[in-house]
């Protein structure tokens, strides 16, 4: 799941980690021509040298600009982890529609301004912001319509709305876990949920993008049409294409669900890890599960296990009881609950405890976020390693050495089974490779907001580090790594160079540009 855990017999979700996700050759489409497209070169006025007139851009939008003078400032220009608040972006252009984007693309190209696409603000390496760029947010593009099997979903909805939405028709997508990550920054970097082993990634999902490239055309992507930029939407669409306004989703049903959560004395970890690695990856597509590890500094390790099943109870019953055996150990604590869908994904969220709906989002008057807000953020880094194989003896103590090494703050490793139904998918058929993984681990350190954080960070990159022999070399797009010397290879592999043939096609001048961007 999305960097949640299900915690607490089962009655709350605790943010294991800390994105977004609580954080984007063959097979060239026909043409690349517009469909109710505007060129961006008929809307410039001034010249690439001119001084920025930001009163301009506000008149000419529909949508609202935040600049560092206004009272709305504090909350428009900060990211879900406060590890970046010091970044200093020049404005915030609250688009209101498609015409607003173009606006706000040709003020950028006018006055040679970088532009950070954002949404849910959840970049791992705070990419959606920057120092004295224009944030183009699109979080007012936020309209879910549901209907015969299809769900069309504004760019900017979040996740929990996407959620609810969905679970009013009895239908879903397999996402995520945290409520306030946008669902557009979720799907164009793969999308990992406690229902993908039934349903697949949130990217195999996908049937249409809707999306304005740096020129102002606007370009519907899908399997006939442009299915080359549809092909590297899923899996590679973050910020490099251009600003995704509309999606569309095929969608699955939202039954009734089972969940368990269980907990092992530390001494257990090992044999429990061990027995894990091989039960997870091997159940019935219907049964997810996650091995959570965490400490922090002086205290005693932790290892438990969240499970979710969209099957009978007594399948997942007989699912838990037979990967005790396996361990040797009996549970500690074992809590198992039916569930509704819809109930379970607010649990996930950390939003089953409060009274209206506007409570499970971040507060504030800004677009994105709500008055009645009451979810925090968080200040975190994290890591990411898929591995196709289990760990071996030394793989296992190697993990439980690092995390009963945590020092600096709170330090956890996670790891999800994959294969089921992601699995079955061709890793050429989206840019989103690893399709042959047994596991995704998640490497996080948290500290209290306002330090440095050093320390904490530091434990972090000894945990990855010597991880590193037992695990693949790919790392999760999605749970973005700016540390990473080699990031194509190990978001992207061998779709990589195909990438850079749809980046050039679709971007020719490198408009949309970031650190680890094509």
């Amino acid at each position: 799941m999305e960097r949640r855990t299900f915690i607490a017999g089962g009655t709350a979700a605790l943010a294991a980690t800390a994105l977004t996700a609580c954080s984007s050759g063959s097979g060239r489409s026909s043409t690349s021509a517009a469909t109710g497209s505007s060129s961006l070169t008929s809307l410039k006025t001034t010249s690439a040298n001119a001084a920025a007139n930001w009163a301009d851009l506000a008149h000419d939008l529909d949508g609202t600009l935040v600049r560092p003078a206004d009272a709305a400032w504090k909350t428009a220009h900060q990211l879900y982890n406060t590890r970046f608040d010091g970044l200093k972006p020049a404005a915030v252009a609250y688009v209101a529609h498609a015409d607003d984007i173009r606006t706000t693309l040709a003020y950028a190209h006018a006055h040679n301004i970088r532009i950070s696409i954002r949404n849910g603000g959840h970049s791992y390496a705070g990419y959606s912001s920057g120092d004295n760029r224009l944030i183009l947010d699109v979080s007012k593009l936020n309209r879910i319509r549901v209907s015969g099997g299809t769900a069309v979903v504004g760019a900017g909805s979040k996740l929990i709305d996407v959620y609810r939405a969905l679970a009013a028709k009895g239908a879903t997508i397999p996402a995520g876990s945290c409520p306030t990550v946008g669902v557009s920054g979720l799907v164009l970097g793969g999308g990992h949920g406690v229902a993908s082993r039934a349903y697949g990634l949130t990217c195999d999902s996908l049937t249409q993008a809707t999306l304005i490239t740096a020129d102002g055309t606007q370009v519907t992507a899908n399997a006939s049409s442009h299915s080359d930029l549809f092909w590297a939407l899923r899996g590679a669409g973050n910020g490099n294409f251009g600003v995704v306004t509309e999606l569309q989703f095929k969608t699955h049903p939202a039954p009734q669900a089972v969940t368990a959560y269980m907990t092992w004395p530390w001494s257990k970890a090992a044999a429990v890890l061990k027995a894990w690695q091989e039960w997870g990856p091997s159940q019935p597509d219907e049964i997810w599960s996650s091995l959570h590890l965490a400490c922090s500094p002086g205290g005693t390790p932790t290892i438990s296990v969240a499970c979710f099943s969209l099957g009978t109870y007594g399948e997942l019953q007989n699912a838990v009881d037979r990967l005790a055996h396996q361990a040797g150990a009996n549970a500690t604590s074992v809590t198992l609950r039916r569930r509704g869908y819809e109930e379970a994904m607010e649990i996930y969220a950390g939003c089953s405890s409060f009274s209206t709906d506007a409570q499970c989002h971040l507060p504030g008057s800004t677009p994105g976020r709500s008055p009645q807000g009451r979810l925090g953020r968080e200040t975190y880094a994290a890591r990411s390693d898929f591995f196709d194989r289990s760990l071996s003896a030394a793989g296992i103590q190697t993990v439980l050495r690092q995390i009963a090494s945590v020092r600096g703050g709170a330090g956890s490793i996670a790891f999800t089974a994959l294969g089921g139904a992601v699995n079955r998918v061709s890793p050429t058929a989206t840019a989103f490779v690893h399709r042959r993984s047994r596991m995704l681990a998640q490497y996080i350190a948290s500290w209290g907001e306002g330090a440095s954080g050093a320390s904490a960070q530091s434990w972090l990159t000894s945990a990855h580090q010597a991880m590193s022999p037992y695990a693949s070399g790919a790392a999760y797009q999605n749970y973005t790594d700016p540390t990473l010397t080699d990031w194509k290879k190990a978001y992207y592999g061998d779709a990589a160079t195909r990438l850079g043939k749809v980046k050039k096609q679709y971007d020719p001048q490198r408009f949309f540009s970031y650190a680890q961007g094509l």
